[in-house]
């Protein structure tokens, strides 16, 4: 893997064009976590407003929870590889140190918004599910179904697996490196075995499969990017080829046309748009836009935080009898603290 710094603080790596900022952040991916971010809340709107832009929005309501959170688990393993293979690997970043730095990043977030949603809706309080959420297994773990009080909050719980998972394979490679690649198809192709055979087993649930898919889709496409064996030309090419292909098999799935589940075809589509958002050129330069580099940074955030912020306002016009009864306005006022469509509990008090 080359890097060659330039002016300005930016780097250029693999031949490639200006990817990074003078911090080491990938500028593209930043802009493409607020993309899929956005995807993922207007997801969650389509109950909480009755469908009321349904004909524009539908495909969103439809697939945009698969593709944000299939998104999400593929930068998370593309990014986990990238800063800490080689550092876990040759030990200069010890396991604890790992997961400290990711439990200080995720776990404050991670139990205030499930606090606030425990706090707007008492009722749903019961011990095992409060132990569960603040150990952060209250699924993947020992449950398939049971999410925290924060609904959104299971891919976390799911994340933390991954981790778990992945420096385990870091372990293994330290004996042989060659140990390594087969280690993580096996956990992709793992992962597709469990979506499809949806098992009641702990560590083995469909969600389960869907973090171990797309988490080490993203460590293999890491290693596919970084390699200096393969041009920008021709990942440029099999990412175009990729993204038109994944699309078309996926629009024939949906209508049982294509073999395979919808869902594997989703992820190569998300694996093969974040090859264009590392080397795609005119991509970066949309995806660097300020405004959506901002909400890429505050993405995590945004995650965490709309639904717990759409009962509030909920409660708020509740009371106040604002904004108006038009569903076109409440959208507009709330869009962005939507709340959940599957699960509407957390949307009434």
């Amino acid at each position: 893997m080359r890097f060659h710094y330039v002016r300005d603080g930016k780097i250029c790596f693999h031949c490639g064009k200006v990817i990074m900022d003078n911090r080491g952040r990938l500028k593209g991916l930043d802009g493409l976590r607020a993309v899929f971010c956005i995807a993922i809340v207007i997801y969650h709107v389509n109950l909480s407003f009755d469908s009321v832009f349904s004909p524009w929005l539908d495909p969103i309501y439809s697939y945009g929870g698969y593709f944000g959170n299939y998104m999400f688990f593929i930068l998370s393993g593309f990014l986990t590889a990238y800063h800490y293979k080689k550092k876990i690997i040759d030990k200069s970043c010890r396991i604890h140190t790992f997961f400290g730095k990711k439990l200080l990043k995720l776990y404050p977030v991670y139990f205030c918004s499930n606090l606030a949603v425990l706090l707007l809706d008492t009722d749903r309080f019961t011990i095992k599910k409060t132990l569960s959420t603040l150990l952060m297994i209250s699924n993947g773990w020992f449950d398939g179904t049971d999410t925290p009080y924060n609904h959104p909050a299971w891919f976390v719980c799911i994340l933390m697996i991954c981790y778990v998972l992945y420096c385990i394979t870091c372990m293994l490679a330290r004996r042989s490196s060659v140990l390594y690649p087969p280690v993580c198809c096996f956990m992709v192709f793992w992962g597709m075995f469990l979506e499809k055979a949806d098992w009641n087993l702990p560590l083995h649930y469909r969600t389960c499969g869907e973090g171990y898919l797309n988490f080490f889709l993203g460590v293999l496409l890491f290693e596919l990017l970084m390699t200096d064996r393969i041009s920008k030309k021709r990942i440029l090419t099999a990412a175009y080829a990729g993204t038109g292909l994944s699309a078309v098999l996926m629009v024939l799935s949906v209508s049982g046309g294509a073999p395979g589940d919808m869902r594997w075809w989703i992820s190569a589509l998300c694996a093969c748009i974040l090859s264009l958002a590392v080397y795609e050129e005119h991509l970066i330069r949309l995806l660097s836009l300020p405004l959506l580099q901002r909400a890429g940074k505050f993405s995590l955030s945004v995650y965490f935080w709309h639904v717990p912020a759409v009962r509030c306002f909920i409660r708020l016009k509740e009371k106040t009898g604002f904004p108006a009864t038009d569903q076109r306005s409440k959208l507009l006022f709330l869009f962005p603290f939507s709340g959940s469509d599957r699960h509407i509990v957390f949307l009434q008090p």
